[in-house]
């Protein structure tokens, strides 16, 4: 009897999958209910549903892989005792997690297709709509499934409505909208997707209150960011430890491909991007090894800083003459100051270290000087004549100036003067631009990983008199404290020093070492002035700047109808 009990029950479940017949859906509900019981049920009718019903990106049947299969098999079970349940997942860049999590709403709304809310929260419209465009792709991509929905809404609260009431919504947590996407909601499903990027208050206030009287699945997902924050209370507080369910992968787990197709990524890519940042890189251990990791919200761990130390002198403006015409390959990189912020000009070697196992180059601060601000602001006329000057005496091959905001002022300037020297300095405007991909924060990365790898050389201020000292400290304690933070929508992370502290020593080095160690002729990170080199230059260009002349013709041309046609209008 038993057996044939099992068998009526895999029988109607074939049929619901299928769509070969109108099995009753209160009693496919019912199915549900039991697989949702048992983690082991959980994971055929997972298999199923995708084989039946889901297709990957090349309009195969889906495979999931290992990771994925855990995450919704956990997601879509009940907890210990029939307990609501809460999940934390912690699981790395690129493993497939958020697509993971739109195969678990499908699956859901599937066999609860009578009034239930799912609701997908993030911390930014684009986030938010990433799961959610999984799922749209899901229904819409097969008949049977695209035949449940009533209708599909892309702007102004966007939804996916099916048929029997359940309803899928998105909605971004940010401070803009103070958390009222979700407030006096009352989901049945709830997914939260990169948790760990969501303000702490808004989340309390709006979020937790919202999942409490259905019950509802609550899952958090994410990749470590700072401890001050609510999914790490979920993951390591022992106050959450018996309601929440904690999954936390690795790279490790996420190259396993198991009866999928391909894995995101290979074990050889994965150690190629670890020498790149290095194995105790804060993004290393955060995004791929999954750690929360105690100084995450810093940008420089202040060890690896100190390990770049070597035993020298630089150069400062009371020793700039003793620096002419000695280095090679020399970058000036100027961060223009506003306000009260000062401008600070820093000067970096190229060099190629010896032996031929020596490895990439390398690049040294052989000179720094800061320019503080005065009564009613900076001294421009001074401050281009100086940048000019250092840049001169040192021999530079590239001037690179931050041309943002009061930057752009005297970088024609610069750029005119560049071209008069000679030999002529390659002049580079670099506009900063925010964002986690923006120009800053991309360079600075760059930066972070030189110093992993100690590709830059500094001065020991132990051993340096105490003017040069003093610039040297204040270069390694505003490394020291800048930091990543969120934009004033907390949509974003950017990098800034805190309140009260400045970040311009920083800027000048990330633009010099941009512009010494990375920079490519074709970049699209900033603004570039390819030169000829003085000897090929334009007799006329030339004769035009000594005589203070435009570079511009005034003489009208001559229009001109090339179109056969168009002539005998």
């Amino acid at each position: 009897m038993k057996n044939l009990a099992v068998k009526s029950e895999m029988k109607n479940l074939q049929s619901a999958l299928t769509g070969k017949s109108a099995f009753d859906s209160r009693g496919l509900e019912e199915i549900f209910e039991t697989c949702r019981q048992s983690e082991v049920k959980m994971k055929k009718l997972i298999e199923a549903f995708c084989a039946a019903y889901l297709y990957d990106g090349k309009q195969r049947a889906l495979k999931l892989r290992p990771l994925q299969i855990e995450i919704i098999a956990t997601s879509l079970t009940y907890g210990k005792n029939g307990s609501q349940r809460k999940l934390a997942i912690l699981a790395p860049r690129g493993s497939g997690k958020s697509f993971a999590l739109s195969v678990a709403a499908t699956i859901y709304m599937f066999f609860k297709r009578f009034r239930d809310l799912v609701f997908i929260l993030a911390p930014s419209e684009d986030q938010a709509a990433l799961i959610f465009g999984y799922v749209y792709r899901h229904f819409k991509d097969n008949t049977f499934l695209d035949s449940l929905v009533d209708n599909y809404k892309f702007h102004n609260k966007p939804h996916i409505r099916l048929k029997g009431g359940t309803l899928l919504r998105r909605a971004p947590l940010a401070p803009s909208n103070q958390g009222q996407a979700i407030r006096g909601q009352h989901p049945t499903f709830c997914i939260i997707d990169e948790s760990p990027l969501i303000d702490d208050h808004l989340f309390v206030d709006n979020v937790e209150p919202a999942i409490v009287s259905n019950r509802a699945p609550f899952i958090n997902l994410g990749t470590p960011k700072s401890k001050s924050n609510h999914m790490w209370r979920y993951l390591y507080d022992d106050s959450y430890a018996d309601s929440f369910t904690r999954m936390v992968f690795t790279w490790r787990d996420a190259v396993k491909k198991g009866g999928a197709y391909s894995a995101p990524y290979t074990e050889e890519d994965m150690l190629e991007k670890m020498m790149e940042w290095g194995e105790d890189s804060m993004y290393w251990r955060t995004e791929y090894e999954c750690e929360f990791v105690e100084s995450v919200s810093n940008v420089f761990n202040p060890e690896k800083l100190k390990a770049c130390f070597h035993d020298y002198e630089t150069h400062i403006p009371a020793t700039l003459e003793q620096g002419r015409g000695i280095y090679p390959q020399v970058t000036i990189g100027v961060d223009i100051g506003k306000s009260i912020n000062s401008t600070v000009i820093t000067g970096w070697s190229l060099e190629k270290p010896d032996g031929p196992d020596s490895g990439e180059n390398v690049a040294r601060l052989i000179y720094i000087e800061e320019i503080s601000a005065r009564t009613g602001g900076h001294d421009i006329p001074y401050q281009r004549r100086r940048i000019m000057e250092v840049s001169t005496v040192l021999g530079a091959d590239k001037l690179i100036i931050d041309a943002t905001g009061i930057g752009g002022a005297i970088e024609q300037d610069l750029r005119l003067a560049c071209i008069q020297t000679s030999p002529q300095i390659h002049f580079i405007p670099f506009v900063f631009t925010g964002g986690p991909k923006g120009t800053k924060t991309q360079a600075f990365r760059d930066y972070v990983s030189f110093i992993q790898q100690q590709r830059v050389l500094l001065p020991n201020p132990d051993k340096l008199e105490p003017p040069a000292a003093k610039l040297i400290n204040k270069w390694l304690r505003q490394h020291v404290e800048l930091e990543y933070v969120m934009d004033a929508a907390d949509k974003t992370e950017r990098i800034s020093a805190p309140d009260g502290k400045h970040d311009d020593y920083c800027d000048s080095c990330v633009i010099a070492l941009h512009a010494t160690l990375t920079m490519l002729p074709g970049s699209a990170t900033f603004g570039t002035t390819q030169l000829t080199p003085a000897a090929r230059r334009n007799k006329d260009m030339t004769a035009s700047f000594q005589n203070n002349q435009s570079l511009f013709t005034t003489k009208q041309r001559n229009i001109k109808l090339n179109k056969h046609k168009m002539r005998a209008l």
